[in-house]
């Protein structure tokens, strides 16, 4: 099935290309410098819904700029821009593109985790809840009065520090 999200952004850096869709963004190595520092790994694609962070260095008179993404049980570089060169989670641009890195950063962070399923948190059941809930299975005739019992005895004891 082919993915037919519109791409956002695209951007030429240092190194490499990123290109920005909807659902994702793909990093690809270019050139000598993309070679060098990221190897012949090929493009990288990194769901939206992976990405739990980004960083933005803008690019400064005499270094380059980087944009770097903190993915779901990622291990990425916290070393700054030297580190940020081989980072393949990475994107490193020039001063001239500190505009749109910036408008890429923000894009990107109102996506962030979009499709990613996480459950609400739930309160938690208290004693009486779960003794309620048994005192109506009980009732039903779905808990013999020993089953009851043991249930019963099970949450009392159990709540006890």
């Amino acid at each position: 099935m082919a993915n037919t999200t519109e791409r956002r952004f695209i951007l030429r850096g240092v190194q490499d290309e990123l290109e920005v869709y909807d659902d994702r963004v793909t990093l690809t190595p270019k050139g000598v410098m993309g070679f060098i520092n990221k190897g012949m790994k090929g493009t990288k694609t990194i769901p939206m819904s992976s990405i739990t962070a980004v960083q933005l260095k803008a690019a400064g008179l005499l270094t380059n700029g980087y944009i770097q993404f903190s993915l779901l049980g990622g291990n990425e570089s916290t070393k700054g821009l030297f580190a940020a060169v081989s980072d393949e989670n990475s994107f490193m641009f020039k001063k001239q593109e500190n505009m749109a890195a910036s408008e890429i950063n923000e894009f990107i962070q109102s996506k962030m985790g979009m499709g990613r399923n996480v459950e609400p948190p739930r309160a938690a059941s208290t004693m009486g809840d779960e003794l309620g809930k048994l005192a109506a299975l009980h009732q039903q005739g779905l808990l013999s009065d020993a089953e009851f019992a043991s249930a019963k005895a099970r949450v009392i004891g159990g709540s006890r520090g």
